[in-house]
């Protein structure tokens, strides 16, 4: 319906990777929450949902299952029926979740609808000049063979050995210079070294050379000020490359590159160590060093490692060719347009500023591996002019299409890249892509911005930061008005991030089958408030199934208490219903309010207070002897009453457990509608009464007084006391005369008496 107010929803999506973990679960129930909300409010939503098929989680899969030896085309379509099955499976899981996604609006990142899209959007950069071609060092992971960026990684720490290595240096005392080192496999690629120009032990050697131990090589002793004169001997080897410091001062001055591996993290340029593996080849190093008498001595040292976030083995820096989207120079905008948006919780966009105000390089977006887009890049082998697709013939394979010319103006051939786009550039234009962009405008200026991106903290770095930049330099706006976080889910016992590995893993479809899909979905609500890492506690699923057989039976009472009930309201009202009427609207009140900030928490245990005590514990007790009664107009009351607060409460409810309510609602009131199909409860003001709660509220305190007496006493519920006499300030025993039937009736009291005293809190005494 197009004259709705749209909310489009950002969907996040997936990797698919054969199950529908708790994480998901917490996500997409924070995700329906809001999507059902906003439909029963009258809005016109978009709940999309695509699945992000490329990268290295799918091509792990397949090369656990099948190998390496696949020929291109035969991993390609093994990653495809991989990805389809575990689709197919998610979907499963997902439906029985009852996520109201709409299916029709279903997208795949493999399909060429979506490549052709990609492709485009990296065209427009490039003619922007923010994607380049270019030789740098890279984040390199040799296990994936593949470049890799920084938010694709995490830090582990280890133990290692730190190495004195003696350098022969004419200059230095005794002729040699004593340099610390943990990375001794990389000493055919030292190109320098690195002293502090104020530490006086060495001031003397700068502009002097020394020689690196095994490979008898020459190199120069420079000073920096980055050098950190208390760490180790205070003499730094510059490799290439070992760490970020390398690579920060070979460029500084200008030093000479020497290849120190391949891609799979072998040793290269490197003599007789050539072809060995890092680790291994360390250990021969070392081993070789010792016998000659190059190793002063060793110590052990506790070191941050970087590790690739999906294989989770070391990385290293290697000098590639790559393609990458400029970062430098954008990053206020990013910042910028952010800031301009409503973060739940707020506190979640500093994430985002402070990942934008550490970048240090280029986003490199090329990926060697196969299952992917591919780059729609040709270039010269000669000159590295790059060649473009035209848009006509996207999408595009460069890696098996002809170039739309064969030679370069220099002469050189044009060579098709055979790399693909990393991820993040497939799934940072889900917002341009469901609105149409660039290819339906009138759809795209319906549809965007997005109403609101949902999505995990730990991909604020990535996922949120590359869409804003993407959509900012593609669209010039921002891609969504609202962004809403959520946390990971930990284990129970450990409270760290659910992992097999940890032995703290919960299958969603165990938690089901122990409980319900409704319960599981209350969890989510009730785990914390949202941007926070959630523990899932058996505890809450349990609480939340409980808080459903006690809507269950309530529900059962209504609709044996209101058979032929009238659905007009009727003309007299007694105190105990415009009490619960009075504090249901303010239940309207706060959960609608919860619910427009995200406040999931708040929403629902308001929900299950009002419910399960004033509703149940109270108003149902109050209403019993009436609805049971002979006095016709108080009996309407009370079943109208009745129906029109648990319908209420019904529909309140209805966002977080769609099942129940659905099935109590068909029960109850359908008249072959869905219970998600009717309007959200309106807060109608003229029913809030504070006198009347105030009245109502004394009232069940003598009620609660009743109950304890009776339980401490062994006295059935049912047994009639002689006698209660309650004392109170004169003004408060006014109010309660106009209880006094209820008093009688509920608390089943022959003889009620009223004892004014002048000041002082409630007070009933009873006999039997």
């Amino acid at each position: 319906d197009s004259k709705k107010p749209v909310y489009f929803i950002d969907t996040p999506p997936p990797f698919p990777t054969g199950e529908f973990h708790m994480g998901g679960v917490l996500n997409w129930s924070y995700i329906d929450f809001s999507a059902r909300f906003h439909r029963m409010r009258g809005y016109n939503v978009l709940f999309p949902q695509g699945w992000d098929c490329h990268g290295f989680p799918t091509e792990v899969k397949v090369e656990k299952k099948h190998g390496r030896n696949l020929s291109r085309a035969e991993f390609r379509e093994k990653c495809l029926e991989w990805t389809h099955d575990v689709v197919s499976t998610m979907k499963t899981q997902m439906r029985q979740m009852a996520f109201s996604i709409d299916w029709n609006y279903e997208y795949y990142t493999i399909n060429p609808e979506y490549y052709k899209v990609v492709q485009y959007s990296l065209l427009k950069m490039f003619e922007q000049k923010l994607v380049y071609h270019a030789q740098h060092p890279v984040l390199w992971c040799p296990t994936c063979a593949s470049a890799i960026t920084k938010a694709e990684t995490e830090e582990t720490q280890r133990e290692t050995v730190f190495n004195y290595l003696k350098f022969e240096c004419a200059s230095a005392v005794d002729g040699v210079l004593l340099i610390a080192t943990t990375r001794p496999e990389l000493l055919h690629a030292c190109v320098a070294v690195f002293v502090h120009p104020s530490d006086a032990r060495y001031s003397a050697l700068v502009g002097k050379t020394a020689v690196t131990p095994l490979y008898n090589k020459e190199v120069p002793i420079v000073a920096d000020v980055d050098v950190d004169k208390e760490f180790g001997t205070g003499v730094v080897m510059v490799c290439t490359f070992g760490d970020k410091s390398d690579v920060v001062w070979t460029y500084r001055h200008k030093l000479s590159v020497i290849e120190a591996m391949d891609g799979r993290g072998r040793l290269k340029n490197s003599g007789l160590y050539d072809g060995i593996a890092g680790h291994s080849a360390k250990l021969k190093i070392i081993e070789d060093l010792q016998q000659k008498g190059f190793v002063e001595k060793q110590e052990k040292l506790v070191q941050t490692v970087k590790l690739h976030d999906r294989c989770k083995k070391p990385i290293e820096l290697l000098n590639s060719l790559q393609w990458f989207i400029k970062l430098k120079g954008v990053e206020d905008k990013v910042k910028q347009a952010a800031s301009s948006m409503e973060w739940y919780p707020e506190h979640a966009y500093q994430l985002l500023a402070d990942w934008a105000d550490g970048l240090e390089w280029d986003w490199c977006i090329s990926r060697q591996r196969v299952f992917g887009i591919p780059l729609p890049f040709w270039y010269c082998d000669c000159c590295g002019e790059v060649l473009l697709p035209s848009v006509e013939s996207l999408p595009v394979d460069p890696a098996k299409d002809k170039p739309p010319v064969e030679k370069c103006s220099c002469g050189g051939a044009f060579v098709g890249e055979k790399s693909i786009c990393d991820g993040w550039v497939d799934s940072s234009i889900t917002p341009l892509f469901v609105a149409g962009w660039p290819f339906d405008q009138k759809k795209f200026e319906h549809l965007y911005p997005a109403a609101v991106r949902p999505q995990g903290t730990d991909i604020i770095r990535t996922w949120a930061f590359y869409t804003i930049l993407r959509c900012i330099v593609l669209v010039g706006a921002p891609p969504f008005k609202q962004v809403l976080v959520n946390g990971m889910v930990c284990g129970e016992k450990d409270g760290k991030k659910m992992s097999k590995s940890l032995g703290n893993y919960v299958e969603a479809k165990d938690v089901v089958a122990r409980s319900s899909v409704d319960a599981l979905r209350q969890w989510a609500a009730l785990s914390g408030s949202t941007g926070k890492d959630n523990i899932f506690y058996w505890k809450d699923v349990l609480f939340a199934q409980g808080f459903l057989n006690k809507l269950w039976n309530a529900s059962k009472f209504v609709e044996k208490a209101t058979v032929g009930a009238a659905d007009c309201r009727p003309d007299k009202l007694r105190l105990s219903d415009e009490w619960i009427l009075s504090k249901y609207e303010r239940l309207v009140k706060k959960t609608t309010d919860s619910l427009r900030a995200y406040d999931f928490y708040s929403a629902l245990t308001s929900i299950h207070s009002f419910t399960w005590h004033d509703l149940c514990d109270n108003y149902l007790e109050d209403v019993k002897y009436r609805v049971y009664g002979d006095d016709v107009d108080s009996k309407q009351a009370a079943q109208w009453t009745l129906r029109r607060v648990l319908e209420g409460v019904l529909r309140l409810l209805a966002p977080f457990a769609p099942y129940s309510t659905e099935e109590i609602y068909s029960q109850l009131y359908s008249k072959g509608e869905s219970i998600h199909s009717c309007k959200w409860p309106d807060a109608e003001e003229e029913y809030l009464n504070d006198g009347v709660e105030k009245i109502v509220g004394a009232l069940h305190e003598v009620l609660s007084a009743v109950r304890k007496y009776k339980a401490t006493n062994a006295l059935a519920l049912s047994e009639e006391l002689s006698s209660a006499t309650v004392i109170a300030p004169e003004t408060t025993l006014k109010e309660l005369a106009d209880v006094e039937e209820e008093m009688r009736n509920v608390g089943r009291i022959k003889t009620v008496l009223f004892k004014a005293k002048e000041e002082g809190e409630l007070e009933v005494q009873l006999s039997v």
